[in-house]
């Protein structure tokens, strides 16, 4: 699911207040895993702290391969933004060492 650059990238406490404007758009965020769920077998979820739901689809192998505790960085198109529901989908693991600069609410 390479479709360009993300639109913006953020940091998952920070996804409910600034990403509103980019539903739609794809999105990397940077979070905590809190869970994962695979009672679908054809929509792997990676839940995300903030209450943030990566769909993977069907590639489960790819969400499995995080840890809760972890801190993980997801590509993927904002479909839903509302404080404590926030959807992704599609979305796939990012590499950590691609380039990362989230924004950040103004002071």
């Amino acid at each position: 699911m390479d479709y360009g650059r993300p639109a913006a990238q953020f940091m998952a406490q920070d996804v409910a207040t600034l990403a509103e404007p980019y539903i739609g758009k794809k999105i990397t965020v940077q979070g905590v895993v809190e869970g994962r769920d695979f009672t679908d077998p054809n929509d792997a979820v990676l839940i995300l702290e903030h209450g943030i739901s990566c769909h993977f689809g069907k590639f489960a192998r790819m969400a499995q391969a995080y840890a809760d505790g972890e801190t993980g960085w997801v590509d993927g198109f904002l479909v839903q933004c509302k404080p404590g529901k926030i959807v992704i989908r599609p979305a796939l693991g990012r590499d950590p060492t691609a380039h990362f600069e989230p924004l950040r609410p103004t002071p």
